[in-house]
């Protein structure tokens, strides 16, 4: 069994820094704290321990294979760098989060932080479709789902504005709205 090859891994590095890199670009676009370079950086990051561990595994497979006898001294867990990028990218996520003013920002930031390195290691194990749905899925949120939520607010004050003014002239109407 051989590694991946060279071929393979620049172009699961490739996909990973575009992929990264546009949802950063949104979050930049909006001036947000993790922008468009740390996001490539957090994608790449991510799929770079992945393509590790990958090519770890292929060496310790070919290792066994070749020795037979070292099956009983490796213990194999091929998902202990991946746990550990999830854990670290949480800790950083969560240095994204303020409050202040009795109000919670950043928390958007931190989940786009998070679902970035999620992406980012679908890509290193090869999951090409998986990691670009995911990442359609979260482009279509952080950009419709904002303008969903402005529409929705907006709807939602301009009613109260017509039943205030309307409690206000001593109208009952109320079953209308």
């Amino acid at each position: 069994m051989s590694g991946l090859g060279s071929t393979e891994i620049l172009f699961r590095l490739i996909v990973s820094s575009i992929l990264g890199g546009c949802i950063g670009l949104e979050r930049e676009l909006k001036n947000k704290s993790a922008g468009f370079v740390t996001l490539i950086l957090v994608c790449l990051g991510s799929t770079t321990i992945a393509l590790l561990q990958e090519e770890l595994l292929i060496r310790q497979i070919n290792l066994i294979t070749a020795q037979p006898n070292l099956i009983e001294s490796y213990k194999l867990d091929i998902t202990r760098l991946s746990a550990q990028v999830i854990t670290g990218v949480g800790f950083i996520g969560g240095g994204a989060i303020v409050y202040s003013n009795d109000k919670v920002s950043g928390i958007t930031t931190a989940a786009t932080l998070w679902i970035t390195a999620a992406i980012g290691l679908a890509v290193g194990y090869g999951f090409i479709f998986l990691s670009t749905v995911s990442f359609l899925i979260v482009v279509l949120t952080l950009i419709g789902m904002k303008i969903l939520e402005r529409k929705v607010i907006t709807m939602v004050k301009n009613k109260k504005a017509v039943k205030y003014n309307l409690e206000k002239e001593g109208q009952k109407i109320d079953e209308r709205l």
